[in-house]
């Protein structure tokens, strides 16, 4: 006993082709050109925003920022005077505490102290440093003291033991007092003009540098916000020119519905069917039942 089984025959439907070839064709189609259009909104929109990234105002930033970096030189020269003129304050303060004990050994015909105190005198006189002329400040007269030099001599030049060397000893060491006070009190008057003059440099670089922030921070804002509108606009012409594009599915759909057209109505009891659905009325019909709709009428 042979079975044969017989040939499947399929049949060909040249709609159903046409709406296969016209769905793909359409969705490759609509892929590729989204894709060249969106590169091109995006080229136009990095276009756009290289444009704005410039501050608008550079030149006032530029100009402001300029008059910080000057100030800042100011407050640098400033600030190095200051700290000398603080440096030359303590050891002017130590010479003369020196003098005073010189003043001291004299009156006690103490030799030996006299000469150790000019030794440490004469070292501060080493250390000491003329300050370079700047018109904020006055001439201190160090210059003019390193340039005369220390005419105090050691005690045995002057012979502390006698009542002529005491004095000789004495006039000396009170002429540098009096020159030393002088110094002092102008290098003191310095100090004090170097501290105001950098607090009101400070100020003033302060209130450039928050004019400069106010002015990046508001061109900051300035660009994000126009930077927001932009990638918005393109994001909704992209979106349109989609919708657009979605147009050109109409011919797969008109072939579909072609293929697939609409059972015709014989009856009332037809209509109610399609209504309930296709597959749930042929499942049952397959199954030898009445449709579950014309149960009703059994």
């Amino acid at each position: 006993m042979t079975s044969s089984t017989a040939p499947s025959t399929a049949i060909f439907n040249p709609l159903s082709v046409l709406q296969s070839i016209s769905q793909a064709t359409a969705s490759v189609t609509q892929s590729r050109q989204l894709a060249n259009i969106a590169q091109d909104l995006q080229n136009q929109l990095n276009r756009q925003l290289a444009a704005i990234q410039q501050p608008t105002d550079q030149v006032s930033i530029n100009i402001s920022q300029n008059r910080v970096n000057q100030l800042q030189a100011q407050q640098k020269t400033v600030s190095s005077f200051e700290t000398q003129f603080g440096s030359n304050g303590n050891l002017l303060a130590d010479m003369t505490n020196q003098l005073n004990l010189m003043t001291q050994a004299i009156t006690n015909s103490d030799g030996t102290a006299f000469d150790n105190a000019l030794s440490a005198l004469n070292t501060d006189f080493t250390d000491l440093t003329p300050t370079a002329w700047n018109p904020l400040f006055q001439s201190d007269g160090i210059t003019q003291l390193k340039n005369a030099g220390i005419t105090i001599q050691s005690s045995a030049s002057y012979d502390l033991t006698t009542p002529a060397g005491q004095t000789a000893a004495t006039a000396d060491v009170t002429a540098l007092q009096n020159t030393l006070q002088n110094i002092i009190k102008i290098n003191g008057s310095n100090q004090t003009v170097a501290a105001s003059q950098l607090t009101a440099l400070n100020g003033q670089i302060s209130a450039l540098q928050n004019l400069q922030f106010q002015q990046q921070t508001a061109q900051s804002q300035a660009v994000a916000q126009k930077t927001a509108q932009l990638q918005t606009n393109m994001a909704n012409q992209l979106h349109l020119i989609e919708l657009s594009l979605g147009q050109t599915s109409q011919l797969a759909t008109a072939l579909s519905a072609a293929l697939n057209p609409p059972k015709p109505i014989n009856s009332v009891f037809g209509a109610i069917i399609n209504s309930v659905g296709e597959s749930a009325s042929t499942a049952e019909t397959q199954l030898g039942q009445n449709p579950a709709i014309l149960s009703l009428f059994a």
